[in-house]
């Protein structure tokens, strides 16, 4: 593998600079070697692309960059002139603009760039695709020169399910750019890694791709976070160039998810997905791994999970076996594991990054648990108080098609236990 990491790619907060020195730390800690910065509510690499950022800001990425830099990780700046669309009517004055913004990083040490010219409207990049050429090999000239002459490259059909003709059409238009590197998510937007969909991209791209892979991401599920165990691969048999992990917007908590990617990148064959998963919530916080792994099961919802077939981990795998079994007993005892699961969190835990991101969430999955508990014992008035109890617990989000507007929604947890909850209403087992 070329290049292995992480990219801030999500929309909704970005993350902090603080957090982006400690998740670069990481990435160096376990052999991870690029970050790519394309957060879509950063306004400077997006919607207000045009404008330079403000001496503040640029001083910050230096300092990042620099970091980078001594802990060997290569720092990637990208920009997105797709949401806030470059006017090709006007070419001549929308370039120097963005190739001044590229120049102004690089005069501040950033070394490596990125194009992203993903979610636009794909019929209007068709008929643009000349001008999408044009601009690609303007920047690919422009930084012919530079220490690091390549250039990641986003655009508009990033995944298989959206190939078409048009698609092959663009996609030929960029097969003879050697230092083009394309970016791809794989068999759709939110997917497992797929043997079958890369060999697609290399048939189209005539190259392998560079995987932008959207797990843990969790911006199109702002209310829910994921500690899954990673098993979303179909083939241990490496058809890529590098891989890219869009994280959470809870940037210790992702650290599970990119964790096992490493160690599945380092040893594909070899890898045991348990046996990672394991060592991975031992990275995060030891004094708790334990508990973690009891809880985890209640954390699995992404769109990536969903769409694995034949997985080994599955949602809360204890209480919806007893509750198909009707074994109340055997229900109630796992109910019970998890409940003293997160009192032993609470009491032992040692990492507060991660406490303060899963708190909400830990709490509010506590009240479903009490609420399932007191249906089995025909308790509805006190199951229903508990279930109540769950709008007290929120986080703190973007609202969707909004950079700044910060609004508290209630976190989700587990789809299966809202399930089980709902069907047990009236009824006993």
């Amino acid at each position: 593998m070329d290049k292995i990491g992480v990219i801030e790619g999500f929309y909704g907060i970005p993350y902090s600079f603080d957090q982006r020195y400690d998740l670069i730390d990481f990435l160096s800690h376990i052999g991870m070697n690029a970050y790519i910065y394309a957060p879509k509510d950063d306004p400077y690499h997006n919607i207000s692309w045009r404008e330079p950022y403000p001496k503040e800001e640029l001083e910050k990425l230096a300092g990042l960059s620099n970091f980078a830099k001594d802990k060997k990780v290569d720092f990637i700046w990208a920009i997105h002139p797709g949401q806030n669309l470059i006017d090709f009517n006007k070419y001549e004055e929308e370039l120097p603009l963005l190739l001044g913004k590229y120049k102004s990083l690089y005069d501040k040490g950033i070394r490596s760039f990125a194009l992203c010219m993903d979610d636009v409207d794909r019929d209007k990049a068709y008929e643009q695709r000349d001008y999408h050429l044009r601009l690609v090999e303007d920047i690919l000239d422009f930084i012919k020169d530079f220490d690091n002459n390549e250039l990641f490259f986003v655009h508009p059909w990033y995944n298989e399910a959206w190939i078409d003709q048009k698609a092959r059409g663009y996609f030929d238009k960029f097969n003879d750019l050697g230092r083009l590197r394309i970016m791809w998510t794989g068999a759709d937007v939110v997917v497992p890694i797929s043997k079958d969909a890369n060999e697609k991209f290399i048939d189209l791209a005539k190259a392998e791709p560079e995987i932008w892979f959207n797990w843990p991401v969790n911006d199109y599920k702002r209310d829910e976070i994921f500690m899954e165990v990673f098993e979303f691969y179909d083939s241990s048999n490496i058809n890529y160039r590098s891989l890219f992990s869009n994280p959470m917007n809870q940037a210790e908590l992702s650290k599970i998810s990119i964790y096992q990617l490493g160690e599945f990148l380092k040893d594909p064959h070899g890898y045991d997905p348990e046996k990672v998963f394991k060592k991975a919530l031992a990275y995060v916080d030891e004094s708790v791994a334990g508990e973690l792994f009891i809880l985890a099961d209640s954390f699995f919802g992404s769109g990536v999970y969903k769409r694995t077939e034949n997985k080994k981990f599955v949602a809360e795998k204890d209480i919806k076996r007893a509750y198909e079994l009707k074994d109340k007993f055997l229900m109630k005892e796992a109910i019970e594991k998890k409940l003293a699961a997160i009192d032993s969190y609470f009491d032992n835990y040692t990492n507060k990054n991660l406490h303060d991101e899963i708190r909400q969430f830990l709490l509010s999955l506590s009240y479903l648990l009490l609420a399932i508990r007191e249906r089995l014992d025909g308790n509805d008035l006190k199951a229903r108080s508990y279930y109540k109890k769950r709008e007290d617990f929120k986080v703190k989000v973007y609202k969707e098609d909004s950079n700044d507007q910060i609004e508290l929604r209630k976190v989700k947890v587990s789809e299966s236990l809202e399930e089980i909850y709902k069907n047990l209403e009236g009824k006993t087992l």
